[in-house]
């Protein structure tokens, strides 16, 4: 890690920086512990064990081994897309809100549901989880109330705020507000925990792990 150290000791001013994480003599987040990094930093490693502490280390993107040239591009893709969100100063605020109420703009902000021949409105914010159960959707409210819906979660998917709600898998699409803890699984997978109880467990697979605890440490 020496080599690093000298590095933002010698060229503080460098435009991105690129970091294993199992390095020979340690983790390179150590390295942030020491030096003052003033540039953006990508991931590069074969676990995604490390996703969420290279997030809170300020990095950008986090790139799984063995990558390829699509998963680079993206990763500068992102940088320079950030580069050019808040390169404009004090003009970043007014385009956080911009580019806040274009997302914003267009998503469902309730479900009117069928119960016992009456018509109910259920605000988003009441819920917890969406998940296919045979052929039906349905949706879950933090109550633990379940009504059916007519739509697929690929639909829902384009309904909701992609912020608030995540597609854990092909069964489920959670809401952040409902997540109470996330925890290794076998075979590098995470296990979701929610505030109520699901039909089935909940799990994200291994190539999503990462993207998964990206969402959750991003907002």
């Amino acid at each position: 890690m020496w080599k690093a150290r000298w590095l933002f000791w010698k060229k503080p001013q460098l435009d991105l920086a690129f970091f294993d994480i199992q390095l020979a003599d340690g983790l390179s987040f150590d390295i942030f512990k020491e030096v003052e990094v003033r540039c953006p930093v990508v991931f590069c490693t074969a676990f995604d064990d490390y996703a969420l502490q290279a997030f809170q280390t300020d990095g950008v993107e986090y790139i799984l081994k063995p990558f390829d040239e699509n998963s680079v591009r993206r990763a500068l893709d992102k940088v320079k897309f950030l580069g050019q969100f808040f390169g404009a100063g004090q003009a970043g605020h007014e385009k956080i809100a911009q580019v806040a109420e274009q997302m914003h703009r267009g998503k469902k902000s309730s479900f009117l549901v069928s119960f016992q021949g009456k018509f109910l409105p259920i605000s988003v914010q009441d819920v917890a989880f969406f998940t296919i159960l045979g052929e039906y959707t349905w949706l879950y409210t933090f109550k633990g109330e379940s009504y059916n819906l007519p739509h697929s979660l690929e639909e829902l998917e384009g309904m909701l705020d992609e912020r608030q709600f995540y597609r854990a898998n092909r069964q489920y699409l959670v809401n952040f507000a409902a997540v109470r803890h996330v925890e290794n699984d076998f075979a590098r997978k995470l296990a979701v925990k929610l505030t109520l109880k699901t039909p089935d467990p909940i799990t994200v697979s291994k190539a999503r792990a990462s993207d998964f605890l990206r969402w959750m440490n991003e907002r």
